[in-house]
């Protein structure tokens, strides 16, 4: 890499140059008398919002306007006035603008010299901006129970594009997709298909098919695969037994899906992390103990654990769009049966992230439908003895392909 680009920053040069410009034709014109002798004002050089405000633009003139004791159009006048040559400078002209703004518009070669710069320097545009700080970003984390769908796809596109500029600007990124192989969806994911794979032997009259189970053309063709596999060997078997043989085949290759699938417009991961090894770790039950150690949960008369969400969100905002009188609702973290909710797993999960693993802030990529859960997991890190604020959530719309007025699925 040629030297000369190391570090190099386009952006800072050129306000710097603009500054050292300006302050060159401030002392020219003290010099000759056309501006008072006094020490320059702090002012600003910016890049402005408009182009049509020049390519760095500055207020020195206005700012100029009480100790020069001049209108600031006359103080920009005077500093035009007494400029220095452009010709060995980035820029190509520069003018006045309304009561005194000063716009600098840069010459072509400076261009030039920039894009050489990027060419030569397969480090352009880096900075150690974010100091090395871990943090963790966590985007798409589809169900593993299907496909993805093109809202997922969407969340791939921008959470990987906030990772690399992160990585870029200097912080350690680690992407990671959060795997949801545990709960109820897996249960119905595995009903779903033992009907399919029993209705292969014995006819779809002959097995019902569950009323909430998943209808997708992809449980049909898992099925079929484990068909091949296997034969009839789970037919005869109990239904826990069947469910639990499918899930083990189905689950891990519809992983094997969505990384293919991710990996074709270059999303890849440096965690998958599931669900499951927090239950079977007993991390989950490690948090739901801590925060009834800190009085943040309860027994609730039936056995089940009751998390005071309403306490510890109010603080980030409204938890959950609910009526107002069901706002102070605390919430199942532990169901009477003693089986946790997604919330106790999504709260074990963050602990994890920030605690656990030390990462500095989590960033997750949500879809907007979960705006209302926003509050309640920053309110529950807050109560796991963490900072709600070192969690920081991105709300993305879902888009849909449509043709011919309908959507495409």
């Amino acid at each position: 890499m040629n030297q000369m680009y190391q570090n190099y920053n386009p952006r800072q040069i050129a306000l710097d140059k603009a500054r050292a410009l300006l302050t060159q034709a401030a002392e020219a014109a003290i010099q000759a008398g056309a501006l008072p002798s006094v020490d320059l004002p702090d002012f600003i050089v910016e890049i402005p919002a408009d182009v049509k405000n020049g390519d760095v633009a500055s207020n020195l003139a206005m700012a100029g306007a009480r100790i020069f004791q001049k209108a600031p159009r006359q103080i920009a006048e005077a500093l035009l006035a007494h400029m220095p040559s452009l010709e060995d400078t980035i820029f190509q002209r520069v003018e006045i603008a309304g009561p005194g703004f000063i716009n600098l518009f840069f010459s072509p070669s400076w261009f030039t010299d920039v894009v050489v710069a990027a060419t030569e320097n397969n480090q352009f545009g880096r900075t150690q901006f974010g100091e090395n700080k871990k943090i963790n970003v966590e985007f798409v984390s589809a169900n593993p129970t299907g496909p993805m769908h093109l809202g997922n796809a969407r969340g791939g596109a921008l959470g990987d594009c906030l990772a690399a500029v992160m990585d870029w600007a200097g912080y350690d990124v680690t992407r990671e997709f959060y795997v949801n192989d545990a709960g109820n969806q897996i249960q119905k994911f595995g009903k779903s298909l033992s009907a399919r794979y029993q209705q292969h032997f014995l006819g779809e009259d002959a097995v019902p098919f569950p009323e909430d189970g998943y209808q997708g053309e992809d449980i049909k063709v898992l099925a079929q695969e484990f068909v091949q596999l296997e034969g009839d060997r789970y037919l005869n078997v109990d239904e826990a037994t069947r469910s639990q043989a499918l899930i083990a085949y189905g689950l891990p290759k519809n992983v094997e899906g969505l990384e293919r699938d991710l990996a074709k417009y270059r999303i890849h991961y440096d965690v998958w992390f599931r669900e499951s090894t927090l239950h079977d770790s007993g991390a989950v039950q490690e948090v739901v103990d801590k925060l009834l150690e800190s009085g943040a949960c309860y027994r609730a008369e039936d056995g089940a654990i009751m998390y005071k969400s309403a306490q510890f969100s109010q603080k980030y905002g409204t938890a959950n769009k609910r009526k107002d009188e069901d706002e102070a609702k605390d919430e199942v973290l532990v169901r009477a049966n003693g089986i946790p909710t997604y919330f106790a797993a999504d709260i074990a999960y963050h602990y994890n992230k920030l605690a656990a693993r030390g990462f500095d802030k989590a960033i997750d990529i949500w879809g907007a439908d979960h705006h209302g859960h926003v509050a309640r997991m920053k309110g529950a890190m807050d109560a796991v003895g963490l900072n709600g604020e070192n969690l920081e959530v991105i709300l993305m719309q879902l888009v849909k392909l449509v043709k011919d007025g309908q959507p495409v699925r």
